[in-house]
């Protein structure tokens, strides 16, 4: 309802900003933009994250950007993006493997993450680190390929990479809520992903060595596409009892997934039962694809847990 007070108020406020004599409020920009032929890409920072695995100085790369806008208080909660088995040095913030596993709704998933574009007032950083080099042109994550995981390069990376975001690798701190972490990933990248809740979520005794850092139980919830439990590998799938700090977790699977079978995240699935969890089924294969954005997707899983 406008009164005519109000509406001369409006007329006069109007006639003012033509005039330029009044500034209009900045909107926040984007940070991400659609090309015209349709494809997504997100501006982002980059630099390679140095750490010891097995006493071994080796660096990794990393990509990394916040919202628009001033971080709310205790800074933006985190989206870490865990990649599948891809060519080294894959850009999940662009479009550059086209529709190869749906790839190009990556960029589209972390556009949501960062830009908000249904206006539910909620925005998150997001951070995705490269999976360790496996050879000359292909990069996976240890978590299922390294036995015990505890001499894997993922096991001495992680602690270091979390730190390093604490004490400003990645821009001020204060940016970044590291006490409300979320983590989503394809294929290797959500096996790694399930590696968060049964490795990095324990308290400070599960580990020769801590920090405060990894004595919370931060990790509000996962989202996991096209992949199981962090110790299953395609059609192999054992899951042992899980955390009883394991975050509520959604999956994501395609019927049609040859490579991981959908039954194997029925598995881990059924091992949540008590917990928050969710499934969604696709008729697509080992994919990404529009199921994880909108309502059904990745961000509004979890809008679900602040």
């Amino acid at each position: 309802m406008t009164t005519k007070g109000s509406a001369f108020r409006l007329l006069t406020l109007a006639a003012l900003l033509g005039a330029g004599l009044l500034a209009a409020p900045a909107a926040d920009a984007a940070r991400c933009q659609q090309d015209g032929a349709g494809n997504w890409s997100c501006t982002h920072s980059y630099r390679v994250n140095w750490y010891s695995c097995n006493g071994i100085p080796i660096g990794r790369g990393v990509r990394w950007q916040v919202p628009e806008g001033t971080p709310p208080a205790g800074g933006w909660p985190v989206a870490f993006f865990y990649n599948g088995t891809s060519p080294a040095d894959s850009n999940p913030f662009a479009t550059e493997l086209g529709t190869l596993f749906g790839f190009n709704y990556a960029p589209q998933i972390i556009r949501e993450l960062l830009d908000d574009p249904a206006g539910t007032g909620k925005k998150y950083a997001v951070i995705a680190p490269e999976p360790p080099q496996a050879g000359v042109v292909l990069e996976f994550w240890n978590t299922n390929s390294v036995f015990p995981y505890s001499v894997s390069c993922d096991y001495d990376f992680f602690p270091d990479f979390f730190a390093e975001i604490k004490t400003g690798s990645y821009g001020p701190a204060s940016r970044y809520n590291m006490s409300r972490r979320y983590g989503f990933g394809i294929s290797s990248g959500g096996y790694n992903t399930s590696r968060m809740a049964v490795t990095f979520n324990q308290p400070k005794q599960w580990f020769q060595s801590c920090n405060e850092w990894c004595n919370q139980n931060t990790w509000r919830a996962l989202g996991i596409i096209a992949a199981s439990y962090a110790t299953c590998a395609g059609p192999l799938c054992a899951v042992p009892g899980l955390p009883s700090n394991h975050p509520p977790t959604k999956f994501w699977h395609g019927t049609a997934d040859l490579i991981v079978p959908i039954g194997t995240a029925d598995t881990y699935y059924d091992a949540l039962v008590g917990k928050p969890r969710d499934f969604v089924t696709h008729g697509g294969g080992h994919e990404f694809n529009a199921t994880q954005l909108g309502a059904s997707g990745v961000k509004a899983w979890f809008d679900q847990f602040p």
